[in-house]
């Protein structure tokens, strides 16, 4: 088995198994990174390949889909709700 990395998750440092998908580490550890914009209710994955865009968050500071990106040592990650509460407003 792999040794577990370190990455940083909306400013906590966590660790997680390497090459994972970021919405299988975001569906657990950061369970209200989707919201929904009419109801504000939390939602899980969509189409999970990579077509809706929903599931966009911010890795080491440019925007990608979750579902195409992979855990890797070191990456920072910010969900639409460290956003939100940092004040960064409805995205």
């Amino acid at each position: 088995m792999s040794q577990p990395i370190r990455i940083t998750l909306d400013g906590d440092e966590i660790e997680v198994a390497p090459d994972l998908p970021l919405t299988s580490i975001l569906m657990e550890r950061a369970p209200g990174w989707r919201e929904s914009p009419r109801l504000q209710a939390r939602r899980g994955m969509f189409c999970g390949m990579g077509l809706c865009f929903e599931c966009v968050v911010e890795v080491d500071g440019q925007w990608t889909r979750a579902c195409m990106e992979r855990s890797r040592s070191g990456m920072e990650i910010r969900t639409a709700d460290q956003r939100r509460s940092a004040g960064g407003g409805h995205v």
